[in-house]
């Protein structure tokens, strides 16, 4: 079997095997785009939504960093319309994230890096997630999750050597529509779980940044150290500072790398 033919992503193939009660229900589906997160705007869409694509010409991921988008992986925006709760807008990165996680640790162990990468065993990026809020007249605001996970990507630019791919960790290619379908499978169960508590305690566990020495670089340039010892219920993290204070950050404020700098988002 070549990847030309049934491991490629289809809408029709993930509309085949779909297990979802509503997300991805409503498919479009594109060839090459700029972004499936711009692309979300010239498209009718509304709560469980997809709109994917097998390329993108200008994807981004947090903080405005390029991400590259070639055929092989797997670019999709989802739509979630949580009403009322739009503005708690952090824990959605979160259930999205954890989502992904438990879909791909059916190929691989993998773990998620706050506040919405997942990685390889060797810290190698897997996936980069991208939540914005969006309002359109008088809405209580929908969240537009742009995922881009790296399935068959064969490889990456030298200054990548972050990133890696399901098929180059496991050698093989793998079904990118059974693995978008898993994705959305998964998230829509985080979706649909009340207890916050639980959520959190489950992205903590496969979360590699809670305890670990890390290095919070804002978005002015300033940088602090510190632990982190937990994940909030709203999605944020406490950093215990070198200069003993504790410090509450969330995702929107810094980028977080290991203390040495590593950089895998």
């Amino acid at each position: 079997m070549t990847y030309d033919d049934e491991k490629k992503l289809s809408s029709k193939k993930v509309k085949s095997i779909l297990k979802t009660q509503c997300l991805g229900h409503d498919f479009h589906f594109f060839e090459k785009v700029t972004s499936t997160f711009e692309k979300t705007k010239e498209c009718k869409v509304s709560h469980g939504s997809v709109v994917c694509a097998r390329s993108q010409t200008n994807g981004r991921g947090r903080l405005g960093r390029q991400w590259d988008s070639d055929e092989g992986g797997i670019y999709f925006s989802l739509i979630l319309n949580p009403g009322t709760n739009a503005h708690d807008f952090g824990i959605y990165t979160v259930i999205c994230a954890l989502g992904v996680q438990r879909a791909l640790e059916k190929y691989l162990p993998c773990y998620i890096k706050w506040p919405n990468d997942i990685v390889s065993e060797d810290g190698k990026k897997l996936c980069g997630i991208l939540s914005k809020l969006e309002f359109s007249g008088n809405d209580t605001g929908m969240i537009n999750v742009g995922i881009g996970i790296n399935a068959n990507t064969k490889s990456f630019d030298s200054k990548l050597s972050y990133a890696s791919s399901l098929r180059l960790i496991l050698g093989d290619l793998v079904d990118e529509n059974e693995v978008l379908s898993l994705c959305l499978y998964e998230i829509e169960k985080c979706v649909l779980q009340k207890d916050r508590e639980k959520l959190i305690k489950d992205f903590s566990d496969v979360c590699i940044t809670v305890g670990a020495r890390v290095r919070a670089i804002f978005q002015n340039g300033d940088e602090i150290t510190g632990i982190c010892k937990r994940i909030e219920n709203d999605g944020s993290i406490v950093i215990d500072k070198d200069d003993g204070t504790s410090l509450n950050l969330n995702s929107g404020e810094v980028s977080v790398r290991g203390i040495y700098g590593e950089n895998y988002v």
